[in-house]
């Protein structure tokens, strides 16, 4: 059992069940993600520098930058369930990394995470703007999971792709 960081279109449940079906993959959200946590990640900028051809826009990524944080939820993962995610990724498009996240309600450190970051030869240079389903799966999740309200704000000022 380990630690897994999802920022993007993994936060949301229905989507996540929706390409499990679409893939014969057998498995649900809360099948796969125990023990769910709003956590931070320090020193990683939210960027939508990858165009996905399956959701026709901009995709989430995350880049280094100082002092800024990226929101997201902190789960526990069975290590076969892993696989199950860098699928879904395309091992081709995001590598696995491993990140330190602190959970939001306490403050708690919790290291050696595993997350998804875009290989560097795909990564735009600019921005692609997400689809508005896109960014409103990444708003949705935000509220539901309670992230900081200046966090929320952040994604609504992303202009999108109609």
């Amino acid at each position: 059992m380990g630690y897994y960081f999802a920022y993007g279109s993994n936060m949301d449940e229905d989507d996540f069940n929706k390409w499990c079906e679409n893939h014969g993959k057998g498995k649900r959200f809360k099948e796969i993600f125990k023990n769910i946590r709003p956590a931070k990640l320090k020193d990683y900028k939210l960027r939508f520098n990858y165009y996905s051809q399956s959701r026709c826009g901009g995709v989430a990524n995350i880049m280094d930058e100082a002092e800024i944080f990226v929101y997201g939820l902190l789960m526990e993962i069975e290590d076969k369930d892993l696989e199950v995610i860098s699928e879904k990724e395309g091992r081709k498009t995001y590598n696995q990394i491993s990140i330190d996240v602190k959970t939001l309600s306490d403050g708690i450190k919790v290291p050696n995470v595993k997350t998804y970051k875009v290989v560097e030869n795909k990564e735009e240079k600019r921005d692609c703007p997400p689809t508005d389903k896109y960014l409103y799966l990444l708003i949705r999740n935000s509220i539901k999971y309670k992230f900081p309200l200046d966090y929320i704000e952040y994604l609504n000022q992303f202009q999108t792709k109609k």
